[in-house]
């Protein structure tokens, strides 16, 4: 069957809902800002769903006090979304989170896992 087109034509912000994309084959996809946020890329958030690759850290130990610096709803309000060259977008959340780079290809395979 091959791989998708990952190239998008139009992405559009729902309000702080998600995104709907539509690519360049003709598919068209809606993913919601629960989802984006769940499999944001970036370091900090692959450690904390289990993915140790990236967690040696360069500093000390970390506190074993859980500090909760935001709530759920601030942590899934998609704020903001801009282009990274030609290939990813980064997004701001409600609570600040703004350190992940979804590339359009992870943006094509989130899309078409929760069609």
């Amino acid at each position: 069957m091959g791989t998708p087109n990952t190239t998008p034509t139009e992405i559009k912000r729902n309000g702080t809902a998600g995104l709907s994309i539509n690519w360049l084959d003709g598919a068209q996809t809606r993913i919601s800002s629960e989802t984006l946020r769940r499999e944001c890329p970036c370091a900090g958030c692959k450690e904390k769903r289990g993915d140790t690759s990236h967690s040696k850290p360069l500093t000390g130990k970390k506190l074993s006090l859980t500090i909760v610096e935001s709530s759920l709803e601030q942590e899934l309000q998609l704020q903001e979304i801009w282009g990274v060259g030609q290939y990813a977008l980064g997004m701001r959340w409600g609570d600040g989170h703004e350190s992940g780079i979804y590339p359009f290809s992870l943006l094509r395979e989130i899309g078409s896992a929760n069609a």
